[in-house]
């Protein structure tokens, strides 16, 4: 178990609040080039080209969206629903395993599927019997590598023994359990009421069933949330032996998720608050002997993220930081991205649409966006500095930066040393705006990205 009375990290530094930096609106960059980016130019063809053009021995990563919850959570900015009888999850699944069939007929049948990631919405709204036949279905139509990883999101509210059971039967080897805040009065705020009790029920069962990695998710910015409040979040998954633990910052945005609009704006942090409170999430982490990894993710020693970072082998897809090489990420379900060589695409977010496609024998993409060479380059730039806080730069593209650059270079956030980009101590809670400036494309616009801290 990792050790709350680890000393404090050496090479910890308190964050400096600047607050132009840290209001800033910019792009997680889960992706280059971000999802704003997306139009309808790409379609079920242009999908359809490029699955077919993979490798023979590609090594496939899986993501499977399942768009639905239990209840609805205020703060969430997934694409998720509760189901309906308008809208039911039974034909959602038929319509999943239609769209396996037609990816898999698409790309070559050597191509191996190396990691499944099944999020949401939340997955465990799935019954047993659904999760044994999706699975089923998926083995059924993909050459399946005899070491691959599955991995889950799961809201521990909904977590059963048997669902427990279930997962294990088809080789769950990590979960991501969403924990958030468990002060009750900021659980009741976002909707969300869900005892620490609960949580640890859950980390309990996984163990139980032998899955070997835990991940939790916890948040900052949240309606009355405090700093207290955060470290009472990052103390818990120390003392619960996680691996691996995700801080996210609350992103506002009720003109796009309106259940947003239940929570008031008069609750949320101050800027300088919210801040203080991703600070204090590092530190409790850091303390605790966690190993920070890019800017928001912290993995115990030896855990393959902590691993792949000290290596230089960090990547981030849309699941955030990740240690997934494969050559192509298959998205599957509706809102479900995909991101293969030369090409990004998305699925029709709105689940009736989706199924409704599908039953034409059509794949649901409706948007995306060529990946050009430039953009693989610039790509490369950005990920390097969210993975390792340093990038080689060519020289056309440091003189096209510059002029975004040079007031985060004066402010000390990062420095020039030849075409190599480096983001200082100081920068590092920073370096989403230092990356931004290698984006030819981005221009601050209000009320479209998060912010960036």
């Amino acid at each position: 178990m990792i050790s709350r009375a680890c000393s404090r990290p050496t090479n910890w530094r308190r964050w400096e609040f600047l607050p132009d930096f840290a209001a800033a609106q910019l792009p997680r960059y889960t992706s280059y080039p971000p999802a704003t980016r997306f139009t309808g130019a790409v379609d079920e063809s242009i999908a359809t080209t490029a699955l077919a053009a993979l490798p023979t021995d590609a090594r496939l990563s899986v993501y499977i969206h399942i768009p639905y919850c239990q209840k609805l959570c205020w703060y969430c900015g997934c694409h998720t629903s509760v189901p309906t009888f308008a809208d039911p999850l039974e034909s959602y699944l038929d319509a999943l395993k239609q769209e396996i069939e037609l990816v898999a007929a698409r790309m070559p049948p050597s191509a191996r599927v190396v990691r499944v990631h099944m999020g949401g919405g939340s997955p465990d709204i799935l019954a047993p019997t659904q999760i044994e036949s999706l699975f089923g279905h998926l083995r059924s139509c993909f050459n399946f590598s005899s070491l691959a990883e599955i991995d889950t999101e799961l809201d521990p509210r909904g977590v059963t023994p048997a669902l427990v059971e279930a997962l294990a039967q088809q080789g769950l080897s990590r979960a991501s359990l969403g924990v958030q805040v468990l002060d009750a009065g900021v659980q009741q705020r976002i909707n969300r009421i869900q005892p620490a009790a609960d949580i640890s029920r859950t980390v309990r069962w996984l163990r139980d069933a032998g899955i070997a990695s835990i991940n939790t998710d916890i948040m900052y910015g949240l309606p009355r949330q405090t700093v207290a409040h955060v470290i009472d979040a990052a103390t818990f998954a120390a003392t619960h032996d996680i691996d691996r633990v995700a801080v996210f910052g609350y992103a506002h945005v009720p003109w796009m998720k309106k259940h947003q609009g239940s929570i008031k704006p008069a609750d949320l942090p101050s800027a300088e608050e919210r801040f203080r409170q991703a600070e204090a999430a590092a530190l409790t982490l850091e303390q605790a002997g966690y190993l920070p990894v890019g800017f928001d993710h912290f993995a115990a020693p030896g855990d393959s993220l902590a691993t792949a970072s000290m290596q230089g082998r960090l990547r981030r897809n849309f699941q955030g930081y990740t240690d997934d090489d494969a050559d192509a990420l298959i998205g599957l379900g509706a809102s479900a991205i995909s991101s293969l060589p030369n090409l990004i695409c998305q699925n029709a977010p709105d689940t009736r649409a989706y199924r409704d496609t599908l039953a034409e024998g059509r794949l649901p993409v409706v948007r995306g966006v060529p990946v050009r060479e430039q953009d693989a380059i610039v790509a490369s730039i950005i990920e390097r500095l969210l993975c390792d806080f340093e990038a080689n730069v060519p020289a056309e593209i440091c003189t096209d930066a510059m002029a975004r650059l040079s007031p985060l270079l004066d402010a000390g956030l990062a420095q020039m040393s030849g075409r190599r980009i480096t983001v200082t101590a100081r920068g590092m809670p920073y370096v989403r705006n230092v990356a931004a400036c290698f984006d030819p494309s981005f221009a601050p616009q209000p009320n479209r990205h998060s912010l960036a801290i």
